[in-house]
């Protein structure tokens, strides 16, 4: 038999060429041999799949080593989160419909009554005097900017979620900074964080299957099981006895309120400065 590769003569039930060292490939090229090739490719001991392994079982041992210097066997903090996040886009993005379903049902009584008041028509109307008909003109106009508001808020999020997914190491790594502030400095809690929020995003696209096959309390139930994954990882990582993890828990409670605060301000702000260019892009509407 010879080398497909080199051409030089082998062994019939050689494995490898002794020449030029290429594998010996013998089966067609299947779907499963495509997917069989894939998985070997990741492997099971490749940085990615190990990343995972590790950051699902032992993700103390995982942060440690890393901030410490035993780098090699981890995938970057960087490309974890980088791979994680377009995983979540994509499927977001395909089950768009899904998604934004279930951001709905936390307001679904609210958007219901805004789209009844849209779709309403008020010509048809009776004993309804000039003064009531504009005032309900008035709220069908606002009703219709809520909704468009709040339908390009949500293109705009599933069109930028690994930006905003980058955006939030920062705010997560300074909870983990006021919280835990010895031994790590800010600059290694990025690092921490990026890998918790790349396995967070892992827990979401989990739960958002179980929340489209079964029920919705699965995905929004992802804040608290993060959120015990996260104090969880920081405990073992300093070795918290329980009574060290409660008044860790507390300071993190404490911290999170003050960070989400100025977040909610920063977002308020924004609002206000998206409002006021809508109002610039649509005045007539603003005049009613």
């Amino acid at each position: 038999m010879n080398c497909k590769n080199c051409n030089e003569v082998i062994e019939d039930d050689a494995l490898f060429c002794d020449h030029c060292g290429a594998k010996v490939l013998k089966d067609r090229i299947t779907f499963r041999f495509l997917l069989k090739e894939l998985f070997i490719s990741l492997g099971w001991d490749s940085y990615f799949i190990l990343t995972i392994k590790m950051m699902f079982s032992k993700p103390d041992k995982v942060l440690r080593e890393y901030v410490n210097g035993i780098r090699k066997r981890y995938l970057n903090p960087f490309t974890y989160i980088a791979i994680s996040a377009a995983l979540s886009l994509i499927i977001f993005n395909v089950f768009s419909k899904d998604f934004t379903k279930l951001q709905n049902t936390i307001n679904n009584t609210e958007v219901a009554a805004l789209k009844k008041l849209v779709d309403q028509d008020l010509t048809k109307l009776k004993d309804v005097t000039p003064e009531q008909l504009k005032a309900l003109q008035k709220q069908q106009v606002a009703a219709k900017i809520r909704l468009d508001v709040q339908d390009k808020i949500m293109k705009l999020f599933l069109k930028y979620f690994n930006i905003f997914m980058f955006l939030l190491v920062p705010f997560y790594a300074l909870i983990s900074n006021w919280t835990y502030r010895k031994p790590y400095n800010y600059g290694e809690h990025i690092v921490m964080n990026s890998y918790l929020v790349g396995t967070s995003m892992y827990f979401t696209i989990i739960l958002f299957f179980l929340a489209i096959i079964i029920h919705p309390a699965f995905y929004f139930s992802n804040i608290f099981i993060f959120t015990a994954y996260y104090l969880y990882t920081f405990s073992k990582l300093h070795e918290y006895n329980l009574k060290q993890s409660l008044l860790s828990l507390l300071r993190f409670i404490l911290v999170a309120f003050i960070v989400t605060v100025v977040l909610i301000v920063i977002i308020g702000l924004i609002a206000i400065l998206v409002g006021i260019l809508y109002a610039l892009k649509n005045p007539d509407i603003f005049k009613m």
